[in-house]
């Protein structure tokens, strides 16, 4: 089995495609990082202002919103190169090194088909909001293209990620 933690280094890996992946994908993680902070502190600040103040933040709930999509859509690449996804491997943990080599590069190909699909079909939302010119409903008002563009980037890298997973795969020197 595949244990994208046991591998060496980013600093030992080829140029390309290694780390510029790997690099992308960590700093992606790590804003993602940064804004589960900024949502603690955002949503810290709009109770305290609710309950202690009495004066309620009224766009809290849609920024709440918009930046949980933006984090899991950044955070998932770096989940996937970590290993740090949810994963059932009562099955794969019993597989063979062949077989548990064919399920790993299925697994990859399988999310890079999602992403594919997620990417496509989020691109055709976003054109559709640019030509026809929507905007959000609720206290923000912005153009709702806006919100959707992380996952656009989140299924990209999505598609590095598994792309590298498979193609480290395939190169893996059965045992």
């Amino acid at each position: 089995m595949h244990d994208i933690r046991s591998e060496k280094g980013v600093g030992n890996a080829p140029f390309f495609p290694d780390r510029i992946i790997t690099g992308l994908v960590r700093f992606c993680g790590a804003i993602s990082t940064a804004l589960i902070l900024v949502v603690l502190i955002q949503i810290t600040f709009a109770v305290t202002r609710r309950y202690l103040m009495g004066r309620p933040l009224q766009w809290n709930d849609e920024m709440v919103g918009y930046l949980l999509v933006t984090m899991v859509m950044l955070g998932a690449a770096e989940a996937l190169r970590r290993g740090d996804h949810i994963a059932i491997d009562l099955a794969t943990a019993r597989l063979g090194p062949r077989m548990g080599r064919i399920q790993s590069v299925f697994a990859s190909f399988t999310i890079m088909v999602f992403a594919v699909i997620v990417g496509i079909s989020t691109w055709d939302s976003i054109s559709f909001a640019r030509a026809f010119g929507s905007y959000s409903v609720g206290y923000i008002e912005i153009q709702t293209w806006i919100p959707q563009v992380p996952v656009v980037i989140g299924s990209v890298l999505l598609f590095l990620a598994a792309g590298l997973r498979l193609l480290r795969s395939i190169q893996e020197v059965p045992k």
